[in-house]
């Protein structure tokens, strides 16, 4: 069934990559796969694995393709079979690593992500579309709406715009100008993403450039994407704590947190940060999980999929990805018309019959095709049949 080689170059908060790199290791290996691990940040001697041939070598997020061997080697010209770089954010922040001259074949979890790398990096190997898979559950754990302790619960990271303004300090004051410019285009329309706010910029200015450069742009610029993401969970959070509905958040920088007047919300329950593992396990007390797309358009995020594999609601901004994949079978929003999502809230928290519909729908629609086990068998299939080194 293959064999794979699977990275871990990358650290990072609340230890996810850490979690789906064991998740994939587990069902590659229940499909038949012979599985390698590499963790950069425990061993620097990836020469151990230059001697074996590997249907495919996955990473997520990563680092490798800008890593040299002691004699100048690109680490990844070392190796010996295809590499994957499964990207879990939008393209512009891996502008080093896509740009090496190291063969790729990447994997977006936006289809708007993978339409800007088929444009702007026609040098990839391939691009395709695939959202990353459902955290396991056990069905056995999954308890009746009405039984769960938490109404509402939102898993992440609290960035305040203040903490934005501070990290654009650095920045010369024309390029922090810019970065505010181009976030002014995403908010007042906020089916734009990065790339269409971009090009609007440029526009405003009469500039046409090479994709070379737009590309460069977009990373150097990335401040407006990361400011367009906080800025919206910041408003949907406070939409929901300012009509008065409770919120379980757990998370780094939620303290922080406060209303206009500077006193916090009574109605803020903040939950101490846990490991990512652990806050997949929280989602079978809520009755509803709140998930704020980190302005992804046309995609799917972890946390949508968390909340229909462990029995909860799922309360999300719509993408036509999402819509696909659930139908009816979760509540929508817009950032544009958050006024009723007060409306929409309290029709779930009442209504048991209504929510419990939900759950099994979107539970029925999820919990095989979006697992592991169907992402691994994919993998063993597509390695063996259309990825070329």
């Amino acid at each position: 069934m293959g064999r794979f080689l699977l990275i871990r170059s990358k650290g990072t908060s609340y230890e996810s990559f850490y979690t789906f790199t064991d998740c994939l290791y587990h069902a590659l290996r229940r499909c038949g796969a012979d599985v390698d691990v590499f963790d950069e940040s425990k061993s620097a001697n990836i020469r151990i694995f230059t001697g074996k041939s590997y249907d495919a070598i996955i990473d997520f997020n990563s680092t490798m393709p800008d890593k040299r061997l002691d004699d100048g080697t690109p680490v990844l010209n070392a190796l010996d079979g295809p590499f994957i770089n499964y990207l879990l954010d939008h393209p512009l922040y891996f502008h080093d690593q896509l740009s090496q001259n190291v063969s790729q074949h990447v994997v977006c979890i936006d289809r708007r992500h993978a339409a800007y790398l088929k444009r702007f990096y026609p040098e990839l190997k391939s691009v395709s579309y695939a959202p990353l898979p459902m955290m396991p559950s056990d069905e056995r754990d999954i308890i009746s709406i009405k039984d769960r302790r938490i109404g509402i619960l939102f898993t992440g990271t609290y960035t305040s715009f203040e903490l934005v303004q501070r990290k654009l300090s650095g920045m010369n004051p024309d390029a922090r100008r810019d970065v505010f410019e181009i976030l002014s285009y995403m908010q007042a329309d906020t089916n734009l993403t990065m790339e269409d706010a971009m090009t609007r910029f440029l526009e405003t200015r009469e500039k046409k450039i090479p994709d070379k450069i737009f590309r460069q742009f977009m990373h150097y610029y990335h401040m407006a994407d990361a400011a367009a993401a906080a800025w919206a969970r910041d408003i949907v959070v406070r939409a929901i704590l300012n009509a008065g509905i409770k919120l379980s958040v757990c998370g780094h920088g939620w303290n922080s947190l406060r209303r206009y007047d500077n006193t916090p919300y009574d109605n803020l329950e903040i939950i101490p940060e846990v490991t990512y593992h652990r806050s997949v396990d929280m989602a079978y007390d809520a009755k509803i999980i709140l998930n704020v797309m980190p302005w992804f358009k046309d995609g799917i995020h972890d946390r949508v999929l968390t909340a229909a594999g462990h029995g909860a609601v799922i309360l999300s901004d719509e993408t036509s990805a999402l819509n696909e994949l659930l139908g009816d079978s979760y509540v929508s929003f817009s950032l544009e018309r958050l006024e009723d999502l007060s409306d929409k809230i309290g029709k779930v928290l009442r209504d048991t019959d209504y929510a419990q519909k939900l759950v099994g729908e979107a539970y029925t629609r999820t919990i095989d095709s979006c697992s592991y086990e169907a992402f691994a068998a994919m993998l063993c299939e597509s390695c063996a049949c259309t990825i070329t080194k």
